[in-house]
């Protein structure tokens, strides 16, 4: 990765081709940039597997949907049915039928919109968020011991190498491309 001093430098528009609107970044990647995102699309998938891994560990009995449903329910406590549907990439009436299962278990609840009867607003319960909360720990623990075999400067790199690339995806999150 880029260290975050090294990255500093190709934040303005001087001296290194055109920026892609609102970005700051070059509309033609660097070789550095694809080398990156290779790295990134292989790495990615493995440390998300670990850490989805070690935070189902924590929740038994839970599907992978209803795991992501939780997590995003934590994120965004009273979205409606349609904005989780859509972030699961499942229909609605689909959603619907897995929020009915997560509220049986008593880690969600869905309450009426007052300003549109035909919505609900989604939330995790206070168990719910005590046990996606204490999941979390977990993995948080579980991955400092891994990341513990790592040098220290190489941690202290990643540590701020994370938080440039959180704000980039964020960014471009946030201004999806045309």
């Amino acid at each position: 990765m880029v260290s975050a001093t090294n990255h500093s430098r190709h934040k303005s528009n001087g001296g290194g081709g055109s920026r892609a609107r609102g970005l700051g970044r070059p509309e033609r990647a660097s070789p550095d940039a694809r080398t990156c995102a290779a790295r990134l699309v292989e790495v990615a998938p493995l440390v998300v597997r670990f850490i989805r891994a070690q935070m189902r560990a924590q929740m038994p009995g839970l599907t992978m949907a209803q795991f992501r449903a939780m997590s995003y329910l934590y994120r965004r406590p009273g979205c409606s049915l349609r904005a989780l549907a859509g972030h699961l990439g499942v229909t609605p009436p689909t959603g619907s039928a897995l929020v009915e299962r997560l509220v049986a278990r008593g880690v969600a609840t869905r309450t009426p919109n007052a300003a549109n009867r035909r919505e609900v607003a989604l939330e995790l319960t206070a168990a719910g968020r005590a046990r996606y909360e204490a999941a979390t720990e977990a993995a948080r623990r579980r991955t400092t011991r891994v990341l513990a075999a790592l040098p220290d400067p190489v941690v202290r790199r990643l540590t701020l190498d994370l938080l440039e690339l959180g704000a980039a995806f964020a960014a471009a999150e946030a201004a999806p491309e045309r």
